[in-house]
């Protein structure tokens, strides 16, 4: 069985489908979000370290092959500030993975982020990723692609993201190829049930979010069939029926 260090290890998507291979195990998650480890930890079987990553020694994390992380993406997505490596509050994320990963040199390395990482700041801060794993000993043995949730998991939800597959040995690289696209035939209605009540506390009511959102809501949405999104100011018809990439703080581009 691989072992698997997962950072960042939210309430464990990227976790999850490592385990569906039937050939790892997690040694070690490490995850600062208190709500996310409550979920974490209803679903796995391991306990969380929630701890700040800036105080995991490397001593501290037992053995693994394979590091994970979708290091947090509010300094890089569209929907924020785009401030990169400079956000003084998750801007430095990226860099303590690299602390741990250059002294540790797993089998593989598995990032995960929005796909705006890659243009951010012209590039330079994909580019400088990148170097920093060439630096580390996987030099030409890296694999990247922006790949789309609703294209490669029948799940209808519109998700571009970017995957950074870094080997440490040549053959490893070699046999390892990015997945192809697969046939969408899922819709919205096959992932939710609307027909069952659920808590109050998962519905918009009015007067619960701050301003008119209730309102635009009720206003807009004339199709049951149909996706829509708050987008900042507005409410948009999503007329792909993908469900939207959720954003942070209802979509107004901060956490």
């Amino acid at each position: 069985m691989y072992k698997i260090c997962s950072l960042f290890a939210g309430v464990g998507g990227i976790d999850l489908g490592f385990l569906e291979t039937n050939k790892c195990e997690i040694a070690y998650a490490n995850e600062f979000d208190k709500y996310a480890v409550e979920t974490y930890e209803k679903n796995f079987t391991n306990k969380v370290d929630c701890r700040d990553i800036h105080n995991v020694k490397v001593n501290d994390i037992p053995d693994f092959d394979i590091m994970v992380g979708g290091f947090p993406c509010t300094s890089f997505s569209v929907a924020g500030y785009r401030k990169g490596f400079d956000d003084d509050r998750t801007g430095d994320l990226f860099f303590e993975m690299e602390r741990i990963f250059k002294e540790r040199k797993p089998r593989v390395i598995f990032l995960e982020n929005v796909k705006n990482l890659v243009g951010h700041d012209k590039g330079n801060t994909f580019k400088t990723i990148i170097d920093r794993l060439n630096e580390a000993g996987y030099k030409d043995k890296i694999k990247c692609q922006v790949l789309n949730a609703c294209e490669y998991g029948n799940i209808p939800q519109n998700r571009e993201r970017i995957y950074i597959v870094a080997f440490r040995d040549k053959e490893d690289f070699d046999r390892f190829q990015m997945p192809m696209p697969t046939a969408l035939d899922k819709n919205i209605k096959d992932v939710f049930n609307f027909d069952t009540k659920v808590d109050d506390k998962y519905y918009y009511t009015d007067g619960k979010y701050k301003g008119n959102i209730y309102k635009l809501l009720i206003e807009e949405m004339d199709d049951d069939n149909t996706v829509y999104q708050w987008r900042r100011k507005y409410v948009r018809k999503n007329q792909s029926n993908l469900v939207p990439t959720l954003t942070a703080n209802m979509g107004e581009g901060r956490t």
